[in-house]
């Protein structure tokens, strides 16, 4: 699936920019393995720790304390702020709870991914629930947010 998704964004001509917060790096690394990366990657962050968010994205502490930096909120933020940072055509944001002791609750528990995809001015926001060991759930992951590229870019 990933192949599939960076070969439909190559032959578009698109380049995409990773902000990674639960799955650091992993999006990208996964991206980069293909034989269209040098076509279409164009950069990522890791947004791990919570001062990258605030220092390098300059997202509010307050709206982090609000929604938690696992939320469908923040994610978006990631999208938002990569502009910043990025010239890129599509940006791919994620957060979320990979393993215990982030904000997981029972609505939101471990497996819980946010992710948030930018493409022309226009914000795509998912959830998603990735079961099984920790690679096992980066790898459903990364298959979800691959048919959601697809989709969006043969949409417009």
């Amino acid at each position: 699936m990933t192949t599939q998704c960076c070969k439909l964004l190559a032959k578009k001509k698109l380049k995409v920019t990773f902000i990674e917060s639960a799955s650091a790096g992993y999006l990208a690394y996964r991206f980069s393995l293909t034989p269209f990366s040098g076509e279409i990657l164009n950069g990522a962050l890791v947004c791990y720790d919570l001062k990258v968010k605030e220092k390098v994205l300059k997202i509010s502490p307050k709206l982090i304390k609000k929604y938690t930096a696992e939320s469908i909120e923040i994610t978006e933020e990631l999208v938002k702020k990569a502009k910043n940072i990025f010239t890129s055509d599509i940006y791919v944001g994620c957060t979320g709870l990979l393993k215990p002791g982030g904000s997981e609750t029972p609505e939101k528990p471990v497996g819980t991914f946010f992710y948030s995809i930018l493409y022309k001015n226009k914000i795509y926001n998912y959830r998603c629930l990735c079961k099984g060991k920790k690679t096992e759930k980066l790898n459903k992951l990364i298959q979800s947010i691959c048919k959601s590229l697809i989709k969006i870019i043969k949409k417009i």
